[in-house]
């Protein structure tokens, strides 16, 4: 039988350590070879590589991202997590707080993951801050 609270921590710790100090392979431990990715605007998809081009781009877009966990829960194969993300756009800070769900296997192997936060921060800094609207545009166009 799986023992969930220890792979539970495990998982958040990995992901934890995955936002203090993000690139493209932060995850790699973390994300089954066919994990689902869903994320606003970032491209759903599958596995490591869907989401290391997108952590590229994201971090391009924002380089100097960041996040850190302020809660967690667990129950089974399923982990929520909370994560407030901070970067600097357009020359001021930005900060966003994200909510993901996890499907997980008994080994601690991310097999879902679907973030969720409102976009409208976002949308309203890249529109009132026309330094960012270069970087914006090609996240946004995923380029």
């Amino acid at each position: 039988m799986a023992d969930w609270p220890r792979i539970h921590q495990r998982v958040v710790d990995l992901f934890a350590q995955g936002w203090h100090r993000p690139h493209p392979h932060a995850w790699d431990a973390l994300l089954a070879e066919d994990a689902e990715l869903v994320q606003p605007l970032l491209r759903s998809g599958r596995g490591a590589a869907c989401w290391q081009e997108e952590a590229r781009r994201l971090l391009r877009f924002a380089p100097d991202l960041r996040g850190d966990v302020t809660a967690w829960a667990g129950r089974d194969d399923v982990v929520f997590i909370d994560v407030r993300l901070s970067a600097t756009l357009g020359g001021r800070p930005l900060v966003v707080h994200s909510f993901d769900k996890l499907r997980i296997t008994p080994e601690g192997r991310v097999t879902s993951r679907v973030a969720a936060f409102d976009v409208t921060p976002v949308v309203l800094t890249l529109l009132l801050r026309p330094t960012a609207w270069g970087r914006s545009a090609r996240l946004l166009l995923g380029r």
